[in-house]
């Protein structure tokens, strides 16, 4: 029995048995003289006898009715303790029509796919969100769903983007199998199919596919966030990191980035910037680079007519940010070989009025 109810039991009795021991209830206590006179007439000893028999009677089947209502609460809040039997659920993964093309449309994941716990259900070019899930009976469920259906809104005339509201029954077969139906444009045309749950190899194939969709999604996320905001090194000179650094940056510097311009140069590297990809905090340059004239460490290329300077090459050039004043830039060597990232500092204010100067003298 539960305790809350034991005492409550206990209570009661309590104020049964007072109630009853002091029957006939009274504001005062019934003294043995009281009982010898009512409304000034003399006591009659028969009457005495009938209300004593009358109370007798009443209190024993008051006791009566208190034990049948002891002895049944136990089995009662037995009754109230058993555990709910669980609600069904379909199990979440690929289902597919068994047939003879059950291994096809599994491993193309061309049946559908259920995932309560994402509030989704999904097929061939039509996706689901679940609304509202009812329990219709023991093993079956009804889903209230909003959908976008590519092929329905095609044979409608209807924007793709169209969303229609539609409901899907389920009900349990057995452990592997489910039957389905489904509305289309709000009202059931097809009869029930049996659907039986695919097998492990294209539930793992499903999985790591989703994994995948999962990680591009979140890149394209971060894409469309970089384009509104990307990250751009400082335009201006720059020289390599270090204690030397004054006089690098005296000397014009070991790089000049100009990416408002279009345009970089590493050493004896002059290039011009024809598309910048944008990654979190690192920008990738695809540039055509040729070589300064009479600059050190220019490559040149013996001819009949004396040498020539190496003919312009693609490249590729990274940057990373590592604060707002420093970088790290790697770049190609003709087109295959990688030379080192090197770290490059913005060069201090005065250096850049000097560059600034120059550049508008030209």
């Amino acid at each position: 029995m539960l305790p809350y109810r034991c005492g409550r039991i206990l209570r009661s009795y309590r104020l049964l048995n007072l109630w009853l021991t002091g029957y006939p209830m009274s504001r005062t206590a019934i003294s043995p003289g009281a009982l010898l006179a009512t409304n000034g007439r003399p006591f009659r000893r028969g009457a005495l006898k009938r209300r004593q028999k009358r109370h007798h009677a009443f209190k024993q089947a008051a006791f009566s009715i208190m034990g049948l209502l002891v002895t049944g609460l136990p089995a009662l809040a037995q009754d109230t303790a058993a555990p709910a039997t669980p609600k069904w659920r379909p199990k979440a993964g690929i289902y597919a029509v068994p047939g003879k093309d059950f291994e096809n449309a599994c491993g193309e994941f061309q049946g559908f796919i259920v995932e309560l716990a994402e509030s989704a259900i999904s097929g061939s070019e039509w996706n689901c969100k679940v609304s509202r899930l009812t329990d219709t009976a023991p093993g079956a469920i009804r889903l209230d769903m909003t959908c976008d259906d590519y092929n329905l809104a095609a044979s409608l005339n209807e924007p793709e983007d169209k969303i229609f509201k539609e409901v899907m029954l389920l009900k349990k077969i057995d452990e592997k199998r489910i039957a389905f139906r489904k509305t289309v444009n709000g009202k059931f045309k097809y009869q029930e199919y049996p659907a039986s749950y695919c097998p492990p190899d294209a539930q793992r194939a499903y999985l790591e596919s989703k994994a995948q969709s999962k990680a591009e999604a979140g890149q394209k996320v971060m894409e469309e966030k970089l384009k509104q905001s990307p990250w751009r090194p400082q335009d201006g000179v720059y020289a390599t990191s270090g204690t030397n650094l004054n006089d690098h940056c005296q000397k014009d510097g070991d790089a000049i980035i100009e990416l408002s311009e279009r345009s970089i140069s590493i050493g004896s590297d002059m290039c011009s910037v024809t598309f910048i990809r944008d990654q979190p905090n690192e920008i990738r340059l695809f540039a055509t680079c040729s070589q300064q004239p009479n600059a050190q460490g220019a490559i040149v290329w013996p001819g009949d007519r004396g040498s020539t300077l190496a003919p312009p090459s693609p490249e590729t050039i990274v940057l990373n940010k590592i604060d707002d004043k420093t970088i790290l830039v790697q770049k190609t060597k003709n087109g295959n070989s990688t030379d080192p990232p090197q770290k490059l500092s913005y060069c201090s204010e005065d250096v850049q009025k000097i560059r600034a100067q120059q550049k508008a003298a030209k």
